[in-house]
C-alpha cells in the first residue's frame, strides 16, 4: 500500500467523524490543522489550555456533525473559555506585553462568538438550547417550554436531568434531588459527564448535614477533575477520622466506577432497585 493511499484515507476521515486516522480521537493539533479558524480567534500561550482545548474539540464535532446539541455545549464551551480568558487577561505580563493583549482580544472574541450564538438559537425548542437561554440569558418564556417537557421521552438524558435539577433547585428539593440522581443513572460511557451533578450533591448533603454523603460525593466530583475542588481541600474540610475516610474514599471510587461504566443505580435513600 503506497504512503499517499494511507494519507487520502485519514483525510476522508477527518472530514467526515470526529476521529483521528485509525479510528482514535482527533487531536487539538489535527482539528486546527483542518480548520485553522476554530483556533484562530484563540489565545496561543499556556492559559486556559483545558478550556481552549475543550472548544476546540466541541467545535470540529460541531462543525463535522451540526445538531441542535453540539450547538448547546458550543454554547456551553465558549463560555467557560470565556470566563477562563477574561480571568488571564487581566494578568499583567510584564515582559511580554503582547502577550496579555493577545488574551484580551481572545476574551472579545468570545463575547462575540456567544452573542452570535445564542441569536442564532434563540427561537430554538429543543430542551438543550431552552436550559442555555433560561439559565444563561434569564429567558422566562424559554423555561415555560423546558418545563411542558418535563416528563417527555427526549429529557431522559442526563444532561436534560440536571437542568430540571438546576430548576428545582429553589423550587423542590426533593425533586431536585431525584433529577440529578437520575441524571447519574442516565449517563451512558462516551457521553460527556456534567461535573457539576456531583459537586451539586455534596454540596446539598454538606447544607443538610450529612457529612459523610457530602465528602463521598465530593471525592467523586475530584475524580471525575472538578477544577473547584481538591483532595487538600477536603481534608481542611471535613474531619472524620482517618479511618473513615478511607472507607468513604472507597465507596467514592466505586460509585466513580459504576458512573464510568454506565452501572449507576443508586436511589438518593441510597437503595438500590430489586428488580
Amino acid at each position: 500500500m503506497k504512503y499517499g493511499y494511507i494519507i487520502g484515507v485519514c483525510s476522508v476521515v477527518l472530514a467526515s467523524l470526529v476521529v483521528g486516522c485509525g479510528d482514535r480521537p482527533i487531536t487539538v493539533r489535527e482539528a486546527c490543522n483542518f480548520d485553522p479558524t476554530m483556533c484562530s480567534d484563540l489565545n496561543q500561550d499556556n492559559w486556559c489550555n483545558a478550556e481552549r482545548r475543550q472548544l476546540i474539540l466541541t467545535r470540529y464535532s460541531h462543525k463535522m456533525n451540526p445538531s441542535a446539541e453540539s450547538k448547546y455545549y458550543l454554547l456551553k464551551d465558549l463560555q467557560n473559555y470565556s470566563q477562563c480568558i477574561e480571568l488571564a487577561s487581566a494578568i499583567e505580563h510584564k515582559k511580554l506585553k503582547e502577550k496579555q493583549s493577545h488574551r484580551i482580544e481572545a476574551y472579545i472574541n468570545s463575547l462575540r462568538n456567544i452573542e452570535k450564538r445564542a441569536q442564532e438559537t434563540r427561537q430554538s425548542e429543543h430542551p438543550l438550547l431552552l436550559y442555555w437561554h433560561w439559565a444563561n440569558r434569564n429567558n422566562q418564556a424559554a423555561l415555560k417550554r423546558l418545563l411542558a417537557l418535563e416528563g417527555a421521552p427526549i429529557m431522559q438524558t442526563s444532561e436534560l436531568q440536571f437542568a430540571l435539577a438546576t430548576y428545582y433547585a429553589k423550587e423542590n428539593t426533593d425533586k431536585m434531588l431525584a433529577y440529578l440522581y437520575r441524571a447519574l443513572q442516565l449517563y451512558q460511557p462516551g457521553q460527556r459527564f456534567n461535573v457539576e451533578i456531583p459537586e451539586s450533591l455534596a454540596t446539598y448533603y454538606l447544607n443538610q448535614g450529612s457529612v459523610d454523603k457530602a465528602y463521598v460525593w465530593s471525592l467523586v466530583a475530584v475524580n471525575f477533575k472538578s477544577k473547584v475542588l481538591d483532595v487538600e481541600q477536603l481534608d481542611d474540610i471535613f474531619t472524620q477520622p482517618d479511618e473513615r475516610k478511607k472507607q468513604l474514599r472507597d465507596i467514592a471510587d466505586r460509585l466513580t466506577d459504576r458512573i464510568t461504566e454506565g452501572r449507576f443505580n443508586l436511589r438518593p435513600d441510597w437503595s438500590v432497585p430489586t428488580n
